[in-house]
């Protein structure tokens, strides 16, 4: 079975937390981040490949998400 990856939850980003730094929206390998008005923001959620690259290296700790995502492979 393959979750279709519009089902995923993007990051969410704590502004309160947020400096502004820019290093989600540098490591981003698809450029779905961008700094806005000093913050950061998910501009391109349709190329969020859900690396976790962003939230991995958030300084703050401003990105997260609700919930952990497993990904599981079926054996047949």
């Amino acid at each position: 079975m393959t979750i279709p990856t519009t089902s995923l939850p993007l990051p969410l980003i704590a502004l309160h937390r947020c400096t502004g730094c820019g290093l989600c929206a540098e490591l981003c390998p698809t450029n779905a981040v961008e700094i806005i008005d000093q913050k950061a923001a998910i501009v391109r959620p349709a190329d969020c490949t859900f690396c976790e690259v962003c939230e991995s290296y958030c300084p703050e700790g401003a990105i997260g998400r609700p919930f952990q995502i497993v990904f599981a492979s079926s054996e047949e």
